[in-house]
């Protein structure tokens, strides 16, 4: 009897601290998702920064602040999120790649050959930021890419996400 009691009592004991709740570290993940087309690009602890704005010199491209958000995939393939803003942290809003500043980029070195995709000129592309602050922006992005050696037309981007820390510099 006493060896059943003690056989119950332990499997209540391991039962009970196996069934704890994990952490979830979701949110503290950054990363950048890309679904073009079909298949998913996925960039773990994309690089980001802002550059400020220099008001010293004669050229007003750079009158903005400047966000860049580079992430590479296990493959090799490379993603490139750009964005201006009139200040830090960028504010929560829709960023269309019409505007100046605003685009994206991949590079993907992991298909047939190797292609280069750029948001320019696409009037269907935008970039959301659902949540900003002084370090750490987030949100999403989707439109039409061009392959710029018009081998391969054009390609949709779908559900993609970013979230990234980013370091505030100088041009």
């Amino acid at each position: 009897m006493r060896i059943l009691v003690t056989a119950l009592l332990s499997a209540v004991v391991i039962l009970g601290s196996s069934c704890g709740k994990d952490k979830d570290d979701s949110k503290d993940r950054k990363f950048v998702s890309v679904k073009l087309d079909n298949k998913i690009y996925l960039s773990e602890n994309p690089k980001g920064v802002a550059y400020a704005p220099n008001f010293q010199d004669d050229d007003p491209t750079n009158d903005y602040y400047k966000l860049e958000i580079n992430g590479k995939t296990v493959n090799n393939d490379a993603i490139s999120i750009s964005m201006a803003g009139l200040k830090i942290p960028f504010p929560p809003g829709v960023y269309p790649c019409t505007r100046a500043g605003n685009s994206i980029l991949m590079v993907i070195n992991s298909g047939g050959y190797p292609a280069t995709y750029s948001s320019q000129g696409s009037a269907d592309c935008f970039l959301t930021v659902t949540n900003s602050n002084n370090i750490l922006v987030e949100g999403t992005f989707s439109g039409t890419v061009r392959d710029l050696s018009g081998v391969g037309g054009s390609r949709t981007i779908k559900n993609a996400a970013f979230r990234a820390i980013y370091t505030v510099t100088a041009q």
